[in-house]
C-alpha cells in the first residue's frame, strides 16, 4: 500500500531523492537505498522496474559473479521459486498425493476432505445437467441440503473441471492440495520480489506465507477453501504494479475485480476478511502518507471502490443468493475456541515441540484451531527489529500496524492468553453482527502472514552493518516456520485410502438402480459423498455431513447412529427411517465396517450379500 514516502521508499536511515536522470519508477521501487557518494553515469540498470540491490550503495558492490548470476528477469525468478517450493513441499511432505493421486488419503477419519472431493464434482455435474448448483437432493435425501452457505468452492470446481472429467474428483482434490501451499508461497514471493528486487529475501517471505501455520492447519484436513490462498498476496501485487505505473487504471480495476470475484467463489469468509482489510489499510495509508501523496492514495481508494462495484455486478447474483439463504444455525456467538489465543503466537503444534515436555503440555492446552496462529519467536523478533530500526519510515509503520491489526482481529471478541481469564475487547460487539458470527476469527491470520512475508523480505533486504546477524535471524524465522509443518499424508496410502471394488469396478450398477437412495456406513468420514462423486452421482445418498452448523459431526442420520446401542425400540425406529426415507440399500465398507452397526443390521432380517469389498443390505418396500 502506497504511503507516500516521496515515491522513494527506503528502509535505511539515509534516504534521499535520486538525482536527475534516475527514473522515478526505479526510485519508487528501491528498498534500503542510501544517497551514494556518486551515482554511476546514466540511469542504473533495472530489472522489471526494480533497482537491483547490488547497484545500490552496499558492502557488496561491485557484486561477485555469484550475485550477478542471479540478476535474472522476474519471471525466471518466479519460476525458480515455484519449482523450489513445489519440490520441497511435494518431495518432503506429500509425495504420496502425487505418486498415488487416485487414492483418498487426507485424514479419512475427518468429514471434510471427502466433502471437498464431492464439491469438485458437484459443480460441473450440476451445471452440465442444468441443475440448481445451490441446492441438491442428491445428498441428505430425501429432503436434501441448501448449499448456499457451504464451502463448495465453485471457482476451484469449475477451474479443475477438465482434470475432474479426465481423471476423477479424487485426483483433482489431491493435486489441488499438493499445489496450494507452493503456489501460495509463489504468490507471496512475487509480491516480495517486486518490492525488494531481491531473490533470497523474497524466497524467505514466500516461505513464511506459503507454509505458515494457518496454511498447514487447514491442509491436513483438506480445507481447499482456505489453503488456496494465493489471491491475498496477489491483491497486494496488483497495488504495487499500479503504483509503479506498470499497469494503468483500467487494467488495475479489471484485474482486482477478477481477483475479488474469484475469492468470493473460493471462500466468502476470506473475501469478507479482505474487504475488512481494505477498509483498514486505505485509511491507514492515507494517514501515513505525506500531504503531497494523499491524492494518490485517494485515487487508489476510488479504483478499489470501482473494482468492488464491478465484482458485485459479476458476483452479485451468487452473493445475493448466499446472503439471502443463510441457515439459522450460523447465527451463533463466536466461541473462544475459534479465535486466536495469544500464546499460540509462540507455541507450535503439539507434534512439533522437539520432545520438550513443558512445551508439549503448553501446546496441548491450547485450542486446536488456535494453532493456525503460530508465528514463532524469531519472526516476532524480526517485526520488532524492523520497527526499532526504521519506525520513522512510513512503509515500516504501515506493515507493522497491519500485522498488529490482523492479530487483534484474530483474537475475536475476547483477548485470551493461555489459561488466563479472557478480557472482552472494545470491538467485541462487531462479532455479534450476522455475518461475523459465522466466522472463525483466527482465520484472519492469513492477512497477518501476508504482512509478515513482506516484513521478512524488507528486513533481509535492508542494508546493515551486520549482515550475518540479520541473515541468521532470518534463517531462524524460516526454520521455525518449516519445523512446524506437519506430515499431511503417509508415505504410502493405507488400506482405507482405497475405495472398495464395488465402486471402482462398477459393480454397483448390477445391484443398485440409477437414482436409488443409498445409505453408506463406514469408518471413513463422508464415505457416501466420496462414493457418489466417484460414480458420477449414479445414486442418491441418505445422510452426509456438510457443515457443523447444519448437521451434527457425523454423516449418519440420528436414527442410524442410535443403533450403536440397539434395542427393539431403536431398531424399529431405524427401520421406519429406512422406509420413510425411501432407502433401497445400505452399504457397509468392509475396510471400516462400524462393527456395532453391522451387527445391528444383521439382526434386522434384511437380505445381505458381500460383494466387491462391501456388505450390502437390500431394504424391501414395506419393511417394518
Amino acid at each position: 500500500m502506497h504511503t507516500g514516502d516521496d515515491d522513494y521508499r527506503a528502509v535505511g536511515r539515509d534516504r534521499a531523492r535520486p538525482p536527475a536522470g534516475v527514473p522515478g519508477k526505479v526510485a519508487a521501487m528501491t528498498v534500503g537505498a542510501r544517497r551514494p557518494a556518486a551515482w554511476p553515469a546514466g540511469p542504473p540498470p533495472a530489472v522489471d522496474g526494480v533497482l537491483p540491490l547490488e547497484r545500490r550503495r552496499s558492502p557488496w558492490w561491485p557484486p561477485p559473479a555469484a550475485i550477478r548470476a542471479w540478476s535474472l528477469p522476474a519471471g525466471v525468478h518466479g519460476l525458480i521459486a515455484l519449482v523450489i517450493f513445489t519440490a520441497f513441499w511435494v518431495g518432503r511432505f506429500v509425495p504420496s498425493l502425487v505418486a498415488h493421486p487416485g487414492a483418498a488419503q487426507l485424514d479419512q477419519t475427518s468429514m471434510d476432505p471427502n466433502f471437498f472431493v464431492w464439491s469438485l464434482r458437484w459443480w460441473p455435474y450440476a451445471l452440465g445437467h442444468g441443475l440448481d448448483p445451490m441446492r441438491t437432493t442428491m445428498i441428505g435425501a430425501p429432503a436434501g441440503f441448501n448449499l448456499a452457505w457451504l464451502t463448495t468452492v465453485p471457482a476451484l470446481a469449475v477451474l479443475a473441471a477438465p482434470v475432474t472429467a479426465a481423471f476423477g474428483p479424487v485426483v483433482a482434490f489431491n493435486l489441488l492440495t499438493a499445489l496450494a501451499p507452493p503456489v501460495a508461497g509463489w504468490a507471496a514471493f512475487v509480491l516480495c520480489r517486486r518490492l525488494t528486487g531481491r531473490f533470497w529475501p523474497a524466497l524467505a517471505g514466500g516461505t513464511v506465507y506459503g507454509f505458515s501455520a494457518c496454511e498447514m492447519n487447514h491442509t491436513v484436513p483438506g480445507h481447499l477453501n482456505i489453503t488456496v490462498s494465493m489471491l491475498v498476496p496477489l491483491t497486494g501485487y496488483l497495488v504495487v504494479l499500479w503504483r509503479d505505473g506498470s499497469i494503468g487504471r483500467a487494467a488495475f480495476i479489471s484485474l482486482l475485480a477478477a481477483v475479488l470475484v474469484l475469492q468470493m467463489l473460493v471462500f466468502l469468509e476470506t473475501f469478507a476478511g479482505l474487504t475488512v482489510l481494505w477498509a483498514a489499510a486505505l485509511p491507514l495509508a492515507y494517514c501515513l502518507a505525506r500531504p503531497a501523496q494523499r491524492g494518490r492514495v485517494a485515487r487508489l481508494t476510488r479504483h478499489v471502490g470501482v473494482a468492488y462495484l464491478a465484482a458485485a455486478a459479476v458476483g452479485g447474483p451468487y452473493l445475493g443468493y448466499v446472503l439471502g439463504h443463510a441457515p439459522g444455525g450460523f447465527a451463533r456467538s463466536v466461541p473462544r475456541t475459534n479465535a486466536l489465543n495469544l500464546e499460540s503466537l509462540v507455541i507450535p503444534r503439539p507434534e512439533r515441540t522437539f520432545q520438550l515436555r513443558w512445551l508439549h503440555d503448553a501446546a496441548v492446552s491450547l485450542p486446536a484451531v488456535s494453532q493456525a496462529g503460530y508465528v514463532g519467536v524469531p519472526l516476532l523478533l524480526i517485526v520488532a527489529a524492523l520497527a526499532a530500526r526504521s519506525w520513522r519510515e512510513r512503509s515500516t509503520r504501515f506493515l507493522v500496524i497491519m500485522f498488529s491489526f490482523a492479530v487483534l482481529i484474530a483474537v475475536g471478541p475476547d483477548l485470551a492468553a493461555g489459561a488466563l481469564h479472557a478480557i472482552p475487547v472494545p470491538w467485541a460487539l462487531a462479532w455479534k453482527l450476522p455475518l461475523a458470527r459465522s466466522a472463525f476469527p483466527v482465520r484472519f491470520m492469513v492477512f497477518g502472514y501476508a504482512a509478515l512475508a513482506v516484513i521478512v523480505a524488507v528486513f533481509l533486504s535492508a542494508p546493515t552493518r551486520h549482515p550475518a546477524l540479520r541473515w541468521a535471524l532470518g534463517g531462524l524465522a524460516v526454520a521455525a516456520v518449516v519445523a512446524n509443518i506437519p506430515f499431511v499424508a503417509p508415505s504410502r496410502p493405507g488400506v482405507r485410502a482405497q475405495l472398495p471394488g464395488f465402486i471402482t469396478t462398477g459393480q454397483y450398477r448390477r445391484y443398485l438402480a440409477r437414482g436409488e437412495t443409498v445409505l453408506v456406513i463406514s469408518a471413513r468420514g463422508n464415505a457416501g459423498l466420496l462414493d457418489q462423486a466417484v460414480t458420477d452421482f449414479y445414486f442418491k445418498i441418505a445422510g452426509g455431513f456438510v457443515n457443523q452448523a447444519m448437521t451434527p459431526r457425523s454423516d449418519l442420520p440420528a436414527a442410524i447412529r442410535s443403533l450403536r446401542t440397539p434395542n427393539r425400540t431403536v431398531e424399529s425406529a431405524a427401520l421406519d427411517y429406512l422406509q420413510d426415507s425411501g432407502i433401497g440399500a445400505v452399504l457397509f465398507e468392509n475396510s471400516g465396517p462400524e462393527p456395532a452397526l453391522l451387527t445391528a443390521f444383521q439382526g434386522m432380517g434384511l437380505h445381505r450379500r458381500v460383494v466387491g469389498g462391501v456388505t450390502l443390505f437390500q431394504v424391501p418396500r414395506g419393511v417394518s
